[in-house]
């Protein structure tokens, strides 16, 4: 018995998939941020608290150095990954 798509798949386009997974569920919150993209992309960039800092990976610039979480920003603003 069939599913309606005859026994042969249907060519899948990449692309195509890549941005509908994109649209679907948003590129993939970092984990980790340096303070450059905290300034640039977060809502609340100048905040008065402290901040547990280590040395790592930016999951935004791709930069190695001291790095931190969004929240420590306020988190990022809408759009942050149509920035980066």
């Amino acid at each position: 018995m069939s599913a309606g798509k005859g026994s042969k798949p249907r060519p899948i386009n990449g692309e195509r998939f890549r941005q509908n997974y994109d649209n679907i569920f948003g590129a993939r919150y970092p984990h980790w941020i340096c303070s450059l993209c905290g300034v640039a992309y977060g809502r609340f960039p100048f905040m008065d608290r402290v901040s547990t800092w280590h040395d790592g990976h930016c999951d935004i610039c791709g930069a190695d150095g001291p790095v931190s979480e969004p929240r420590d920003f306020g988190h990022l603003r809408k759009g942050w990954q149509h920035d980066a």
